[in-house]
């Protein structure tokens, strides 16, 4: 069974930032940061289950060769990404995730 992938406002705005940020001309790497958020999302939908939980029922998924992760809820079988977050910032909490995207679980 593949779970629904859906990315949060947040996640969707975060993941589109980094995007833009690799396909600046002097990096190139824009696609590449693509392929690889699609790659991990196939793993996600195919077994989200793979990726610990970080704190409480939410999950982490890190990217390959880009310093991000994905933050991500498990609902029903639907996948709710919560934030694609650089690896190196400062990390939120799980109520500022949960709050930030609008998600209300339990």
């Amino acid at each position: 069974m593949l779970f629904q992938v859906v990315y949060k406002p947040l996640a969707q705005i975060e993941a589109s930032e980094a995007y833009q940020w690799y396909e600046q001309p002097h990096i190139g790497m824009g696609n590449a940061f693509l392929d690889e958020l699609e790659r991990t999302n196939g793993f996600i939908a195919s077994n989200p289950q793979l990726y610990s939980c970080v704190e409480a029922e939410m999950r982490r998924a890190n990217l390959n060769r880009f310093p991000y992760s994905l933050f991500y809820v498990i609902d029903g079988d639907t996948v709710n990404v919560l934030s694609c977050f650089h690896q190196h910032r400062e990390p939120k909490t799980r109520q500022q995730l949960l709050s930030g995207n609008g998600f209300n679980k339990g």
